[in-house]
């Protein structure tokens, strides 16, 4: 029980960090201001009923168990639910997790069906219910108006789209809310690119002491704002 909780754990971290797409090249407009942007972006997440989020982790150290990526669905209830990957002791281990009425649940390979992961072990371990991802107040919108040194970058191109680029540093008190161990005097560069025709937030990717003796990043991909979606304890 103690492995199943060890791992259910490192699934709960699920939920920061962030993706790429390829840069199209452009400078940002000078009258543009990127506090201001985020904040509308902010407020656009905020708003929705659901988003689909896919989730990459990059440059991770071997010797810890680590999130290796994502693929699920967040709402305001809130909830969570979806398909993660860790990685423990060199080897992927996919789980399917629900999150719901503040209770975890993850069914994985090993289980015949979702365990219920209490949440006082999850603070004791320092993990989150991952169905805090949009919570407003300590959730990915919670860094996006105090980017550190917010700089438009300038224009990238996804497709048909044209996205503004802004760049900064998250502050690492700021992540806190998702990843506990989050070392709170740490900056984490930074990258947010943004459809400024809907204020959707696209992409992002952070970068930083996520773990204990490395540098790591995590790609983040937003898209299928506002569905109507259903969660409940499986």
């Amino acid at each position: 029980m103690k492995r199943l909780v060890a791992v259910g754990a490192v699934l709960v971290l699920a939920l920061t960090g962030c993706s790429d797409n390829k840069d199209g090249g452009g400078g940002g407009k000078s009258g543009d201001d990127p506090v201001a942007l985020l904040t509308d972006v902010k407020k656009t997440i905020d708003d929705a009923t659901s988003v689909h989020v896919v989730l990459t982790g990059r440059d991770l150290p071997d010797t810890a168990q680590t999130l290796a990526s994502g693929d699920g669905v967040a709402t305001h209830a809130p909830a969570f639910k979806g398909k993660l990957t860790v990685r423990a002791a060199g080897s992927p281990i996919d789980a399917e997790v629900v999150a719901v009425g503040g209770k975890v649940y993850a069914k994985l390979p090993f289980t015949p069906k979702f365990i219920e992961l209490p949440p006082s072990q999850l603070a004791g371990l320092g993990a989150p219910d991952p169905a805090i991802l949009l919570d407003p107040a300590k959730g990915v919108t919670a860094v996006l108006p105090t980017l550190k040194d917010p700089v438009i970058k300038g224009e990238t191109r996804d497709g048909a789209k044209v996205l503004t680029e802004v760049t900064g540093a998250v502050q690492g008190k700021a992540l806190q809310g998702i990843f506990p161990k989050a070392p709170a005097d740490q900056d984490f560069p930074s990258s947010f690119k943004i459809d400024k025709d809907s204020k959707q937030l696209v992409s992002a990717t952070i970068t930083g002491p996520f773990y204990d003796g490395a540098t790591s990043s995590y790609d983040l991909t937003l898209d299928r704002y506002g569905e109507q979606v259903e969660i409940t304890k499986p």
